[in-house]
């Protein structure tokens, strides 16, 4: 499952819809601030409708006190590893204009409290690159509530924040002696980035956007053809321009001082380094990605990672289909990769041998000439079956529950295996597994079920078991009324072709998160018990208001694709 990431979705999206959405693009708007090259964005440009704004009002209203729960625990932690490591006046600093922010936010759950502090449902945002350093740009509802957060901030921490000015610009800085960090309001805008503390004033002036570029985002329409191309909604889309910041890795020295002053030592790279870096952004150019939906019933979200011709076509053929169907909205889990080891093996081969044959010259990237030398070497050795046999796996788990007072959990499921010679593997469980000998089983799909006692208690217990197979596949079924699923499963047409991988998974699978925290959080540590706590809040949370989660995964011709959608229950 991918649960963190869906989240990570789902968060975002609701951070879109209550501070960064807006009228159109103007003079005025984020947009028009951003370099036509800039090397990454991601960026809202309208409003979401108002149903989605207030279903993810709701949600946040609900979660809200959950998040800060754990929030406080986390800073209370750190409140205690600087009294006890007796840090300097920096930190405690640091830590009470934190404290003095959370306390801000603390009881704004709501769009219309969030307007108290000069945020609203109605501003555009943009995250951009100035060269390769980073700039949010927001858009206030209120600055001048915005600047009394800060002066309140100030009071209660009782030291002013550091200030200076570029050009006639008010600037609030922070960092350290390597790296300027500076937010600035500027008109309706609040403007937030990260320079080296060696950078001169034009790089500041351009960085704040007090110099606007020559030619901005919003002057070239690169976005807007981007979401009319790619079909994404103007609520948060962009890219990651593999050719732009490879360029500038080499041209630009401020990421590399930035790099440093967060204690990293960045590489030196030298002239042999371009056609190398030109290389590797041939093959894999940008990765771009948006919203397709985003209303109160369902968001999803997709991108894609586009790869040069031969590349594309090299990975579409390992690309084959996860067995079985997808186990569709009546599982608790389910997952499929499509895994044909022998393809997958001379895919890797093949790109060993063109790095073996033009080598990267770039010192930065000789490790990736070591590494595909040795993966090679492994890869040449002999692959065995039956896992040389192996083309795809599907798990699918319908129900599990553990109630109160049982030695083990209730479960039932399904777990497809893909075989280009499945009966090797049936052959090759009854030599290992002396019980199972007599078992008569047929490629033709049927389910046929495992006796009691033919396996070890300790392998099997008391659960019921069966068996398919066809010229295929060999699928095995746990839990009573599993077999009719089976045989479906077994009979039905595979995931559709140029699949790599498709999963999903219901709300109620966090319910039974929050079980299994219930049955196991008493055990631990009473100091680690209230965060348990609060993740069994969040779960409980999160088995209310999601429906269902669903990720996938293909090749085609232009590169990777991938989705994930979230279907929104009605608590």
């Amino acid at each position: 499952m991918r649960r963190k990431g869906m989240h990570g979705i789902a968060v975002l999206a609701g951070t879109l819809a209550l501070a960064g959405c807006g009228k159109k693009t103007d003079d005025d708007a984020p947009l028009a601030f951003v370099p036509a090259d800039t090397p990454y964005v991601i960026a809202n440009t309208e409003p979401m409708p108002d149903a989605t704004v207030a279903h993810f009002a709701q949600q946040m209203k609900v979660v809200w006190p959950i998040m800060l729960d754990s929030v406080d625990h986390g800073l209370a932690e750190i409140d205690k590893a600087l009294v006890e490591g007796k840090k300097s006046d920096a930190d405690s600093t640091g830590m009470r204009v934190i404290h003095a922010l959370l306390d801000e936010f603390r009881e704004r759950d709501t769009p219309e409290k969030w307007q108290q502090i000069g945020l609203g449902p109605k501003v555009r945002s943009a995250i951009y690159g100035v060269g390769l350093l980073p700039v949010v740009r927001l858009e206030l509802a209120d600055a001048d509530a915005f600047r009394a957060m800060i002066a309140r901030i100030e009071q209660k921490t009782g030291a002013k924040l550091p200030t200076a000015k570029i050009g006639t610009q008010d600037v609030w800085t922070f960092g350290n002696d390597a790296v300027l960090g500076m937010m600035a309001i500027e008109g309706r805008h609040c403007v937030i980035t990260a320079l080296p503390a060696t950078a001169d004033e034009a790089l500041k002036r351009r960085a704040l956007g007090l110099d606007r570029p020559a030619k901005s985002l919003a002057d070239s329409g690169a976005l807007a053809e981007l979401d009319k191309t790619r079909g994404y909604l103007p609520y948060g889309s962009g890219w990651i321009d593999t050719h732009r910041m490879l360029a500038l890795l080499l041209d630009d020295p401020s990421l590399a001082a930035l790099a440093r002053g967060f204690g990293e030592q960045p590489p030196a790279f030298e002239p042999a380094c371009r056609a190398d870096f030109e290389r590797i952004a041939t093959n894999v150019p940008r990765l771009s990605f948006g919203y397709t939906a985003l209303d109160a019933d369902r968001m999803e979200f997709k991108g894609r990672l586009e790869l040069a011709q031969a590349l594309a076509q090299a990975v579409a053929r390992i690309a084959g289909a996860p067995p079985g169907p997808p186990a569709g909205k009546d599982s608790l889990v389910d997952f499929g990769i499509s895994m044909p080891v022998l393809k997958v093996r001379d895919f890797w081969v093949e790109q060993a041998d063109a790095v073996a044959k033009a080598p990267f010259r770039c010192a930065a990237l000789a490790p990736l000439n070591q590494a595909f030398a040795d993966a090679k070497e492994k890869l040449g050795e002999m692959i065995p079956p039956p896992i040389s046999d192996i083309t795809g796996l599907r798990v699918t788990l319908g129900h599990f529950a553990w109630v109160d007072g049982a030695a083990k959990p209730d479960v039932s499921g399904i777990v497809l295996l893909g075989s280009s010679n499945p009966s090797f593997l049936t052959g090759l469980a009854q030599t290992t597994v002396p019980a199972l000998a007599g078992l008569k089983l047929a490629a033709d799909g049927k389910p046929v079920a495992l006796p009691a006692g033919m396996l070890p208690a300790e392998v099997a217990g008391d659960l019921d078991l069966h068996v398919a197979t066809t010229a295929s596949l060999l699928g095995v079924a746990v839990g009573k009324d599993e077999s009719a699923r089976l045989g479906a499963a077994v009979a039905a047409p595979a995931a559709p072709a140029g699949t790599l991988l498709d999963s999903s998974y219901s709300g109620e699978v966090y319910a039974v998160f929050d079980q299994m925290i219930g049955r196991f959080g008493s055990m631990m540590p009473a100091e680690q018990r209230q965060q348990f706590e609060s993740q069994r809040k969040l779960y409980a949370f999160y088995a209310k208001w999601f429906k269902r989660f669903e990720a996938r995964v293909t090749a085609g011709d232009e590169g990777i694709d991938f989705s994930e959608s979230v279907e929104f229950a009605k608590p």
